[in-house]
């Protein structure tokens, strides 16, 4: 009497396939290979990144920040302004229907997007002349040194004589 494996096979023959090296089968390959492929993705991935990372200047923004690296002469910074350069930016009382809002009648903080109340302190970037909360454009030039909406440079550099 002979016994048979749980595919309907004599046990003899699952056994003689076991011992010629045969116990993975296409499932068990096609998993592993699916695996390393994703490992594989995942690392470049990873390895992709850091590299755009380091090639963008956050490490050196890093060690800036850490106050080790130094800013450049317009007081930027590799991704922000200086403290200095930002206490030079302008702060005003908004009062509505006045200044560079006139005939508007009212002005709106592109970061936060609230209305600006009359009385609240804003500052109105002299490169292009927009208008935003205190708060919200500091923390903004603290890791960029442009302006939020058009893009400009806060701090023009200074013009070189010729």
């Amino acid at each position: 009497m002979s016994s048979y494996g749980p595919t309907g096979a004599p046990a003899d023959a699952m056994e003689a396939a076991a011992a010629a090296g045969g116990s993975y089968r296409v499932c068990d390959t096609v998993v592993l290979v699916c695996l390393g492929s994703a490992s594989a993705l995942i690392v470049l991935t990873v390895a992709i990144c850091l590299r755009r990372a380091f090639a963008n200047g956050y490490a050196a923004a890093a060690v800036a920040a850490n106050g080790a690296g130094a800013t450049a002469a317009n007081g930027r910074s590799r991704c922000g302004l200086a403290p200095s350069a930002l206490s030079a930016i302008p702060m005003l009382a908004y009062r509505r229907g006045a200044g560079a809002a006139a005939g508007a009648g009212w002005a709106q903080c592109a970061i936060c997007l609230a209305v600006v109340r009359d009385g609240e302190t804003v500052r109105l970037l002299p490169a292009c002349g927009h208008l935003f909360h205190v708060e919200c454009i500091d923390l903004w030039l603290r890791s960029h040194a442009t302006c939020p909406l058009c893009r400009r440079d806060v701090v023009e550099a200074p013009a070189e004589k010729v």
